[in-house]
């Protein structure tokens, strides 16, 4: 019984969010993306776009990060850092830099602390690198890592991501390649999200990804 556990709850998560949240429309609170971006089918992908520096950003994040906790295995989150302005770009690399480095969610935290809470000036690259050093990394190693073929490589990635997804504005979450979100037609970044969960749900059912879930179980027991 226990192995079929997240398999149920996984469609019967997305029964209740399908029914309740009807009211979310295409061109209205969700916007197609001209060209759709190619997904795996085995997974729905949930992009957050957002900027160190942006203060709604700052203020979308625990919200989003609460939510990412209570989604289903299937879903793929990701962070997509944007450079929509001057300057961001060089916050946008040290989110790749310590992406590399295998630092995680508090290092994350930490830099949108440090901006909107502790009220640091960040005038160089040499400033960002300053708050990843309570996470035994050292200035000069983090500067050098952020000038790697990798991190680079990931900045290319970055910029053309940007542009097909339309991004003009943070945050922005894009939901499967094909649908964009925006806090523009919400009241409340809870009721922006209860339309990312509408779209998941969508998604997952047209997927058939729960009934995927029981076939791979299935086989399991067979093998």
């Amino acid at each position: 019984m226990t192995r079929f556990a997240p398999i149920a709850l996984a469609a019967l998560w997305i029964v209740s969010v399908t029914a309740v949240a009807q009211p979310f429309e295409e061109g209205t609170h969700y916007q197609a993306i001209g060209t759709p971006v190619s997904v795996d089918d085995d997974r729905v992908e949930v992009i957050e776009a957002f900027a160190y520096p942006c203060p709604a950003c700052n203020t979308f994040h625990p919200h989003i990060s609460d939510w990412e906790q209570r989604q289903p295995e299937f879903v793929d989150f990701k962070r997509l850092p944007i450079g929509l302005q001057r300057g961001w770009d060089l916050f946008a690399r040290a989110y790749y830099t310590a992406q590399i480095m295998g630092l995680g969610e508090e290092a994350h935290d930490a830099v949108f602390k440090a901006l909107h809470e502790e009220g640091r000036q960040i005038r160089n690259f040499e400033d960002i690198a300053a708050i990843y050093t309570d996470f035994d990394v050292t200035t000069e190693s983090f500067i050098n890592t952020s000038q790697s073929f990798a991190v680079d490589s990931r900045m290319r990635r970055n910029q053309s991501d940007v542009n097909r997804y339309g991004i003009r504005q943070t945050p922005t979450v894009i939901v499967q390649g094909r649908w964009r979100v925006t806090p523009a037609n919400f009241n409340s970044f809870e009721q922006m999200l209860e339309a990312i969960d509408y779209l998941v749900a969508r998604e997952a059912e047209q997927l058939d990804l729960e009934a995927n879930g029981d076939q791979q179980a299935d086989d399991g027991e067979a093998g």
